[in-house]
């Protein structure tokens, strides 16, 4: 509409929309306000959504520094599982009080939407959110950077319960194969 009703009368005239332009001219000129009120409110619709986005990713990355600062034992323990295996992603139980905690402060995100089921409870795949791994340190869950054997014994007898478990099955799994 807006191309008709503002190209220059000569090239309405070699592509013979001079007479539509005059037949149905108010209803193209209704038709271009309609379209542009429309076009106004998506853009703005738009920018409005790209700034509360902006500032929710910048809350929760502000919350997630202070949480990082403030972990509990069992939190730093948990954590420091992922150190402790080598891993990105560790298959956690779901229904764990630490597991969820850490979850609802953005450090962890469930990984996968299947489960597996074990003996010893139900686990799913859990990692380290991006902005947590980049900005947690080894001091902040109390790992240090070169361990003596008791800082490692130290380590292993704080293990969660859960882990602990679990290694222990894993261990006897192995072992018979």
């Amino acid at each position: 509409s807006a191309l008709i009703l503002f190209v220059p009368q000569t090239i309405l005239s070699k592509l013979n929309l001079k007479e539509f332009l005059s037949e149905y001219g108010k209803f193209i000129g209704i038709t271009f306000l309609i379209s542009s009120a429309f076009l106004v409110v998506t853009i703005i619709t738009y920018f409005s959504n790209k700034i509360s986005r902006r500032k929710i990713i910048n809350q929760t990355k502000s919350t997630i520094l202070k949480e990082i600062n403030q972990l509990g034992f069992h939190e730093k323990a948990l954590l420091r599982e992922f150190y402790i295996n080598g891993k990105d992603a560790l298959q956690l139980p779901f229904d764990n009080d630490t597991v969820v905690a850490l979850v609802n402060k953005h450090i962890l995100y469930q990984a996968s939407s299947t489960g597996f089921t074990y003996l010893h409870g139900v686990y799913f795949t859990y990692a380290i959110t991006e902005f947590a791994k980049e900005n947690l340190t080894l001091e902040a869950i109390d790992l240090p950077s070169n361990p003596t054997e008791e800082d490692k014994n130290r380590i292993l007898n704080e293990r969660p319960v859960w882990a602990k478990e679990k290694s222990r099955i894993e261990d006897r799994f192995n072992s018979r194969w």
